[in-house]
Protein backbone atom coordinates (compact mmCIF):
# COMPACT_ATOMS: atom_id res chain seq x y z
CA UNK A 1 0.00 0.00 0.00
CA UNK A 2 2.82 2.34 0.87
CA UNK A 3 4.56 1.68 -2.45
CA UNK A 4 1.31 2.23 -4.28
CA UNK A 5 0.84 5.68 -2.67
CA UNK A 6 4.34 6.70 -3.66
CA UNK A 7 3.66 5.60 -7.24
CA UNK A 8 0.48 7.65 -7.37
CA UNK A 9 2.31 10.76 -6.15
CA UNK A 10 5.00 10.22 -8.79
CA UNK A 11 2.37 9.90 -11.52
CA UNK A 12 0.61 13.08 -10.30
CA UNK A 13 3.86 15.04 -10.26
CA UNK A 14 4.72 13.76 -13.73
CA UNK A 15 1.29 14.80 -14.99
CA UNK A 16 1.70 18.28 -13.56
CA UNK A 17 5.17 18.50 -15.11
CA UNK A 18 3.95 17.61 -18.58
CA UNK A 19 0.91 19.85 -18.19
CA UNK A 20 3.26 22.72 -17.36
CA UNK A 21 5.36 21.99 -20.43
CA UNK A 22 2.23 21.93 -22.59
CA UNK A 23 0.95 25.21 -21.15
CA UNK A 24 4.33 26.90 -21.68
CA UNK A 25 4.78 25.62 -25.25
CA UNK A 26 1.26 26.10 -26.55
CA UNK A 27 -0.15 28.97 -24.47
CA UNK A 28 2.55 31.17 -22.93
CA UNK A 29 5.08 30.97 -25.78
CA UNK A 30 2.65 32.09 -28.52
CA UNK A 31 1.57 34.98 -26.31
CA UNK A 32 5.16 36.03 -25.73
CA UNK A 33 5.97 35.71 -29.41
CA UNK A 34 2.98 37.83 -30.41
CA UNK A 35 3.87 40.44 -27.80
CA UNK A 36 7.49 40.64 -28.89
CA UNK A 37 6.46 41.19 -32.52
CA UNK A 38 4.35 44.29 -31.63
CA UNK A 39 5.76 47.81 -31.99
CA UNK A 40 5.10 50.87 -29.85
CA UNK A 41 3.07 53.57 -31.61
CA UNK A 42 4.95 56.92 -31.57
CA UNK A 43 3.35 60.27 -30.76
CA UNK A 44 2.52 61.82 -34.13
CA UNK A 45 0.74 64.93 -32.89
CA UNK A 46 2.20 68.30 -33.96
CA UNK A 47 4.37 66.62 -36.60
CA UNK A 48 3.93 67.20 -40.32
CA UNK A 49 2.02 64.64 -42.38
CA UNK A 50 5.18 63.66 -44.28
CA UNK A 51 7.25 63.35 -41.10
CA UNK A 52 4.57 61.23 -39.38
CA UNK A 53 4.36 58.90 -42.38
CA UNK A 54 8.15 58.49 -42.40
CA UNK A 55 8.24 57.76 -38.63
CA UNK A 56 5.67 54.98 -39.02
CA UNK A 57 7.35 53.54 -42.09
CA UNK A 58 10.63 53.10 -40.22
CA UNK A 59 8.95 50.84 -37.62
CA UNK A 60 6.83 48.88 -40.06
CA UNK A 61 3.51 50.72 -39.71
CA UNK A 62 1.43 52.64 -42.23
CA UNK A 63 -0.65 55.82 -41.92
CA UNK A 64 -4.21 56.45 -43.04
CA UNK A 65 -5.72 59.95 -43.06
CA UNK A 66 -9.29 59.74 -41.79
CA UNK A 67 -10.19 63.40 -42.37
CA UNK A 68 -8.95 66.99 -42.15
CA UNK A 69 -10.23 69.60 -39.69
CA UNK A 70 -9.65 73.31 -39.12
CA UNK A 71 -7.66 74.19 -36.00
CA UNK A 72 -6.40 77.59 -34.89
CA UNK A 73 -3.48 76.11 -32.90
CA UNK A 74 -2.03 73.48 -35.23
CA UNK A 75 -0.60 74.61 -38.62
CA UNK A 76 -2.01 73.22 -41.84
CA UNK A 77 -0.55 69.83 -42.80
CA UNK A 78 0.27 68.78 -39.22
CA UNK A 79 -1.30 65.92 -37.25
CA UNK A 80 -4.16 66.84 -34.91
CA UNK A 81 -4.94 63.42 -33.41
CA UNK A 82 -4.25 59.73 -33.91
CA UNK A 83 -5.69 56.28 -33.22
CA UNK A 84 -4.25 54.18 -31.60
CA UNK A 85 -2.82 56.68 -29.14
CA UNK A 86 0.89 57.12 -28.55
CA UNK A 87 2.72 54.33 -26.62
CA UNK A 88 0.13 51.66 -27.46
CA UNK A 89 1.21 48.36 -29.05
CA UNK A 90 0.42 47.56 -32.67
CA UNK A 91 1.40 44.71 -34.97
CA UNK A 92 3.72 45.54 -37.89
CA UNK A 93 1.85 46.24 -41.09
CA UNK A 94 -1.13 47.79 -39.31
CA UNK A 95 -2.25 51.40 -39.86
CA UNK A 96 -2.39 54.39 -37.55
CA UNK A 97 -5.42 56.52 -38.37
CA UNK A 98 -4.80 60.28 -38.15
CA UNK A 99 -6.65 63.59 -38.45
CA UNK A 100 -4.72 66.32 -40.30
CA UNK A 101 -5.05 70.04 -39.58
CA UNK A 102 -6.26 72.48 -42.23
CA UNK A 103 -4.91 75.37 -40.15
CA UNK A 104 -6.96 78.39 -39.19
CA UNK A 105 -10.16 78.92 -41.18
CA UNK A 106 -10.07 81.97 -43.43
CA UNK A 107 -12.97 84.39 -43.08
CA UNK A 108 -13.98 87.55 -44.93
CA UNK A 109 -14.83 90.77 -43.07
CA UNK A 110 -18.59 91.10 -43.63
CA UNK A 111 -20.47 94.29 -44.51
CA UNK A 112 -20.91 96.07 -41.17
CA UNK A 113 -21.06 99.71 -42.27
CA UNK A 114 -24.22 101.45 -41.12
CA UNK A 115 -24.79 98.96 -38.27
CA UNK A 116 -24.97 99.77 -34.59
CA UNK A 117 -22.16 98.45 -32.41
CA UNK A 118 -24.44 95.71 -31.07
CA UNK A 119 -25.44 94.60 -34.57
CA UNK A 120 -21.82 94.76 -35.70
CA UNK A 121 -20.68 92.58 -32.80
CA UNK A 122 -23.39 90.00 -33.55
CA UNK A 123 -22.55 89.80 -37.26
CA UNK A 124 -18.81 89.47 -36.61
CA UNK A 125 -19.37 86.72 -34.03
CA UNK A 126 -21.50 84.78 -36.51
CA UNK A 127 -18.47 84.83 -38.85
CA UNK A 128 -16.07 83.64 -36.17
CA UNK A 129 -14.62 87.13 -35.63
CA UNK A 130 -14.82 89.65 -32.82
CA UNK A 131 -14.90 93.39 -32.32
CA UNK A 132 -11.51 94.83 -31.43
CA UNK A 133 -10.85 98.49 -30.66
CA UNK A 134 -13.73 100.92 -31.06
CA UNK A 135 -12.98 104.52 -32.07
CA UNK A 136 -15.89 106.92 -31.61
CA UNK A 137 -16.04 110.04 -33.78
CA UNK A 138 -18.63 112.74 -33.22
CA UNK A 139 -20.37 113.71 -36.43
CA UNK A 140 -22.81 116.58 -36.73
CA UNK A 141 -26.22 115.69 -38.10
CA UNK A 142 -26.14 111.98 -37.21
CA UNK A 143 -29.29 110.81 -35.45
CA UNK A 144 -27.82 107.52 -34.21
CA UNK A 145 -24.47 105.83 -33.81
CA UNK A 146 -23.31 103.57 -36.62
CA UNK A 147 -20.18 101.96 -38.01
CA UNK A 148 -18.52 104.06 -40.73
CA UNK A 149 -15.26 102.12 -41.25
CA UNK A 150 -13.30 99.09 -40.08
CA UNK A 151 -9.76 97.76 -40.02
CA UNK A 152 -9.28 95.40 -41.81
CA UNK A 153 -11.82 96.87 -44.25
CA UNK A 154 -14.96 95.11 -45.43
CA UNK A 155 -14.16 92.30 -47.88
CA UNK A 156 -10.63 91.62 -46.64
CA UNK A 157 -9.64 88.06 -45.68
CA UNK A 158 -8.75 87.39 -42.03
CA UNK A 159 -8.11 84.36 -39.86
CA UNK A 160 -11.00 83.02 -37.80
CA UNK A 161 -10.88 84.38 -34.25
CA UNK A 162 -9.15 87.64 -35.20
CA UNK A 163 -10.41 91.06 -34.11
CA UNK A 164 -11.81 93.76 -36.37
CA UNK A 165 -11.35 97.38 -35.23
CA UNK A 166 -14.28 99.68 -36.01
CA UNK A 167 -14.86 103.43 -36.30
CA UNK A 168 -18.21 104.41 -34.82
CA UNK A 169 -19.91 107.67 -35.75
CA UNK A 170 -21.93 109.09 -32.87
CA UNK A 171 -24.25 112.12 -32.68
CA UNK A 172 -22.52 115.22 -31.42
CA UNK A 173 -20.60 118.31 -32.39
CA UNK A 174 -18.70 118.88 -35.59
CA UNK A 175 -15.85 116.52 -36.39
CA UNK A 176 -12.35 117.93 -35.88
CA UNK A 177 -9.76 117.25 -38.58
CA UNK A 178 -6.06 117.97 -39.00
CA UNK A 179 -5.53 120.29 -41.96
CA UNK A 180 -3.58 118.60 -44.79
CA UNK A 181 -1.02 120.34 -46.99
CA UNK A 182 -2.91 121.58 -50.09
CA UNK A 183 -0.04 123.46 -51.72
CA UNK A 184 1.19 122.42 -55.18
CA UNK A 185 -2.25 120.97 -55.98
CA UNK A 186 -4.76 122.13 -58.58
CA UNK A 187 -7.18 124.74 -57.20
CA UNK A 188 -10.33 123.45 -58.89
CA UNK A 189 -9.66 119.82 -57.95
CA UNK A 190 -9.05 120.74 -54.29
CA UNK A 191 -12.10 123.03 -54.11
CA UNK A 192 -14.40 120.24 -55.34
CA UNK A 193 -12.98 117.71 -52.87
CA UNK A 194 -13.23 120.07 -49.91
CA UNK A 195 -16.84 120.94 -50.65
CA UNK A 196 -17.76 117.25 -50.91
CA UNK A 197 -16.25 116.72 -47.45
CA UNK A 198 -18.42 119.48 -45.99
CA UNK A 199 -15.93 122.38 -45.95
CA UNK A 200 -16.34 125.82 -47.47
CA UNK A 201 -13.72 127.59 -49.54
CA UNK A 202 -14.20 131.07 -48.12
CA UNK A 203 -12.01 133.04 -50.50
CA UNK A 204 -9.41 132.52 -53.17
CA UNK A 205 -6.70 135.09 -53.72
CA UNK A 206 -4.39 135.07 -56.74
CA UNK A 207 -0.74 136.02 -56.78
CA UNK A 208 1.91 136.08 -59.49
CA UNK A 209 4.47 133.33 -58.98
CA UNK A 210 7.26 132.65 -61.45
CA UNK A 211 7.69 129.06 -62.58
CA UNK A 212 4.36 127.91 -61.10
CA UNK A 213 1.57 126.55 -63.27
CA UNK A 214 -1.55 128.79 -63.23
CA UNK A 215 -4.28 127.90 -60.64
CA UNK A 216 -1.82 126.01 -58.45
CA UNK A 217 -2.33 126.49 -54.69
CA UNK A 218 0.67 128.28 -53.17
CA UNK A 219 -0.67 129.10 -49.68
CA UNK A 220 -3.57 128.24 -47.37
CA UNK A 221 -5.37 129.10 -44.13
CA UNK A 222 -5.51 127.13 -41.80
CA UNK A 223 -1.91 126.04 -42.15
CA UNK A 224 -0.99 122.35 -42.65
CA UNK A 225 -1.17 120.50 -39.33
CA UNK A 226 -3.62 122.93 -37.71
CA UNK A 227 -7.06 121.74 -36.58
CA UNK A 228 -10.22 122.57 -38.47
CA UNK A 229 -13.83 121.69 -37.70
CA UNK A 230 -16.21 120.27 -40.24
CA UNK A 231 -18.12 123.09 -41.95
CA UNK A 232 -15.50 125.77 -41.33
CA UNK A 233 -14.16 127.82 -44.22
CA UNK A 234 -10.73 127.57 -45.82
CA UNK A 235 -8.84 130.42 -47.51
CA UNK A 236 -6.58 129.62 -50.43
CA UNK A 237 -3.94 131.50 -52.40
CA UNK A 238 -3.36 130.37 -56.01
CA UNK A 239 -0.95 131.34 -58.75
CA UNK A 240 -2.41 133.66 -61.36
CA UNK A 241 -2.30 133.19 -65.12
CA UNK A 242 -0.41 135.74 -67.23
Amino acid sequence: MKARGVLIRILVLAGLFFAGIYAFNYILMPMLVRQSSAVIVPDLRNTSEAEAKDMLSRIGLTMRVERSDYDSQIPAGFILSQQPDANENLKPGRSVVVVVSLGTRIRMVPEIRGMSLRQCRSVLQSEGLQVGRVARVQHIGDAREHVVASSPPVGDEVHEGESVDVVLSVPGGATVYVMPDLTSQDLFFVREKLEKLGFRVGSVRYEDRDGVFPNTIIDQRPRPGEQIREGESIELVASSSR
